[in-house]
């Protein structure tokens, strides 16, 4: 038996699954379905994290991520938030200036909740699912302060890192069977509350 602990980096996969017209249908991802479905029998999860950050100057994708979290939330994932920072940045060409948003803190929020659980003893092997190869400290990190802790990665449908390939202990693909089976129903009940699948993820 092994006990598993799951990192998700929501928007590493949010985007591989977005820029493909064939996998857009499977954004309304179970990630503790995903672990079930990585995990023997006898294996024990558990933490499965889902680590993202609110488009904040889009208020329909905020209302759509929302419903997304709290059906996470209710399928026993936990979600840390990050945050988006606006910066300018200069063309080359044509030398204009122009406003734009960053993603902060998620690959930092990774790395020492990675970090902190191998520490605590709280798995005996780790998963990232992402193929952002920022996140290739954390490997590194973890063979000096935990050596006896494995961790592998799950690369996003149609992405990957030859970075992590080759620092992974194990890794696992992403197949679009395993996408089709670990979706939430249509509707997620929460007591007398319905969540219910954004139309545009259909």
């Amino acid at each position: 038996m092994a006990r598993y602990a799951f990192y998700a980096d929501g928007f590493n996969v949010y985007y591989a699954l977005d820029g493909n017209t064939s996998y857009h249908k499977y954004k309304w991802l179970n990630y503790h379905r995903l672990a079930e479905r990585l995990t023997l029998a006898q294996d024990r999860i558990v933490a499965v994290c889902y680590f993202t950050a609110l488009v904040h100057w889009k208020q329909a994708n905020v209302a759509r991520h929302e419903q997304y979290i709290r059906a996470l939330r209710s399928a026993g994932v936990e979600t840390v938030q990050g945050h988006f920072m606006e910066k300018e940045v200069r063309c080359h060409r044509c030398q204009e200036t122009f406003r734009t948003h960053e993603e902060k803190r998620t690959d930092v929020n990774i790395a020492l909740r990675v970090l902190g659980d191998a520490v605590r003893d709280v798995f005996d092997r780790a998963v990232i699912v992402s193929a952002d190869s920022d996140l290739l400290p954390v490997i590194q990190s973890l063979e000096l302060c935990a050596p006896d802790k494995q961790i592998g990665v799950m690369f996003p449908i149609g992405r990957t890192s030859f970075d992590l390939r080759q620092k992974a202990h194990f890794r696992f693909k992403m197949k679009e069977q395993l996408l089709q089976e670990c979706q939430f129903s249509d509707e997620v009940r929460l007591g007398s509350e319905v969540i219910r699948r954004p139309t545009t993820w259909r």
